[in-house]
């Protein structure tokens, strides 16, 4: 094997290398609940206005928009209840989580957290 042969097999397992490491990271998910915060990302091409998230079907946060591709960032303190009440994680945990939303064209966005959620 002469050495630009050697060379361009090593840049071509390289490249191999590379594409394959890219198509084999994390699947970003729709909803995503940490101890202290809730992430949500806009996996869809349209514009999402008027959103709500409800923690637990009870506590609740409001965001104008979030752009394709964006995420908000939500802390659960931010989540208020009824008679003012806000989430208190010390003593709280989530168990359920839902996104509501008005796509681009009117349409409803609605995402759960877990996946399958009994309404």
């Amino acid at each position: 094997m002469t050495p630009g042969t050697a060379r361009r097999l090593l840049a071509t397992a390289a490249l191999v290398s590379l594409v394959l490491a890219a198509g084999c990271g994390e699947t970003r998910e729709a909803i995503v609940v940490h101890p202290d915060r809730i992430v949500v990302s806009n996996l869809t091409g349209e514009t999402w206005r008027d959103i709500e998230l409800s923690v637990n079907r009870y506590y609740r946060a409001r965001f104008d928009a979030l752009a394709p591709g964006g995420r908000i960032d939500a802390p659960l303190r931010r989540f208020q209840g009824g008679f003012g009440r806000y989430f208190d994680v010390r003593r709280e945990r989530v168990t359920a989580v839902r996104v509501t939303a008005t796509g681009t064209a009117g349409s409803a966005v609605v995402l759960d957290w877990p996946a399958s959620r009994d309404r």
